[in-house]
């Protein structure tokens, strides 16, 4: 059975861990006037609203995206969005590492679940042959870049030339785009705007405005795709809170200037990690945007033991094993959602931990 990390971040919690380099819980806090839009909102009250979303913020998103407002559905959150679609589907393709949320959505489904291993030689980004291996295992393909965990982003050229034999193969592509805005060098792709039949790009706002708790994001594409999440918040959700929409509004019109201060905090959070790191114990391939560092121990020590032995001392991280199953039980996943001084005291913590478990 593939490692839990919902259990293992419950675990981490309720034993009350202290160095939290585990889950992508961003500490950046998000904008002050979006607190003060959420707050006035509440005030107001809390009554339904339409399933498909309030129709300001739909046709805010339409606006960015240069589509139809019928095109564009407001989610309970990005995994709402990705689970309604992975329910419509038989065969749901990924490229591993993967996030293990497409792993519990599919098996809760109940519908099978392909992966295509990616390499770090190849910056763990797909190239045309992996795209046509996956293509015809799977009528439901999920993309995400950047990428969680190692923070792969994917060029306009390669992406164009996998959603095309994707598309080609008559499957569904969902592109999670969660971390968007939040990459180092050159631009963000939205996938909806490179193919317009059978692609949906998700959004959610937890990351880059620091709002996970507040459960909000998007999906924008293909319409018969839009409106089968419409359908598939209406007869669960019902609708998504007034006053989260009214902060997601208000957040879109800071997007420009407050991601770009994301992008600037984890690109030197990041540098400075990867300063400190004993390169001797670990390897990685640089991360291009994301939140996440995906390391390689280098003697072979499991990262799954390594991880409950960090516990112990107050420190999470994700084992590899979390995202594609023992073919990376010598990878951690570290988060750099905590202060520097945090996280190079967590990175501390893990080499002495490596040290000892590699001369056991």
């Amino acid at each position: 059975m593939t490692f839990d990390i919902y259990s293992f971040y419950e675990y981490l919690t309720n034993s009350g861990a202290r160095i939290r380099l585990d889950a992508g819980d961003p500490d950046h806090g998000p904008p002050s006037e979006v607190i003060e839009v959420l707050a006035r909102e509440v005030r107001k009250g809390l009554g339904y609203t339409p399933a498909s979303g309030l129709r300001n913020l739909r046709e805010k998103i339409a606006e960015m995206h240069g589509v139809d407002v019928k095109e564009v559905v407001v989610t309970p959150g990005a995994k709402a969005a990705i689970a309604a679609l992975i329910n419509k589907s038989s065969r749901v393709g990924v490229f591993a590492p993967f996030w293990p949320g497409y792993g519990t959505a599919a098996s809760f489904f109940g519908r099978a679940l392909v992966a295509h291993r990616l390499s770090p030689e190849s910056g763990w980004v797909p190239r045309y042959r992996d795209a046509e291996s996956l293509a015809v295992k799977a009528d439901l393909v999920l993309l995400n870049y950047p990428n969680n965990p190692t923070g792969a982003v994917i060029n306009e050229v390669s992406a164009r030339e996998i959603i095309e034999v994707f598309r080609d193969a008559g499957a569904v592509i969902v592109s999670d785009e969660a971390y968007r805005d939040i990459v180092f060098n050159g631009r963000s792709l939205v996938m909806a705007e490179l193919e317009s039949g059978s692609v949906v790009s998700v959004y959610s706002f937890s990351k880059t405005f620091a709002l996970p708790g507040l459960r909000i994001g998007y999906v924008v594409g293909d319409p018969d795709l839009v409106e089968q999440v419409r359908r598939f918040i209406a007869s669960t959700y019902t609708g998504v809170p007034r006053f989260a929409q009214a902060a997601a509004l208000k957040a879109l019109d800071l997007l420009g200037e407050y991601s770009r201060r994301v992008r600037k905090l984890y690109r030197e959070r990041l540098n400075k990690v990867i300063s400190y790191l004993d390169k001797e114990l670990f390897e990685f391939t640089p991360p291009k945007g994301g939140l996440y560092l995906f390391l390689r121990i280098r003697c072979g020590l499991d990262g799954t033991s390594l991880a409950y032995r960090l516990a112990r001392r107050g420190v999470g991280v994700f084992p590899g094993e979390a995202f594609g199953g023992r073919e990376y039980r010598q990878y951690i996943r570290v988060s750099l959602t905590s202060p520097t001084e945090t996280l190079l005291e967590g990175i501390s913590a893990i080499s002495e931990e490596v040290e000892v478990g590699c001369r056991q």
